[in-house]
């Protein structure tokens, strides 16, 4: 199994969600994480859908290592 795929796996059975927010009429958007209805938003501005998915995918990498290396 693809390691973005079984950490976003592990997230989402841990009520972690992650997920793009567009910006009103812009391309531009913001990412959020719901760790368990605590909502934090990334303090940067994603170009484009593109770019902000990718982070999407670091981040749910980052997080599951993050819980899983203890």
């Amino acid at each position: 199994m693809n390691k973005y795929f079984k950490a976003q796996s592990w997230c989402l059975k841990n009520n972690i969600k992650i997920y793009i927010v567009p910006i009103r009429n812009r391309k531009s958007c913001y990412v959020e994480i719901d760790n368990n209805n605590t909502i934090i938003r990334s303090p940067n501005i994603y170009k484009n859908q593109k770019i902000a998915s990718d982070k999407i995918w670091d981040l749910y990498l980052h997080i599951y290592n993050k819980h899983n290396l203890k």
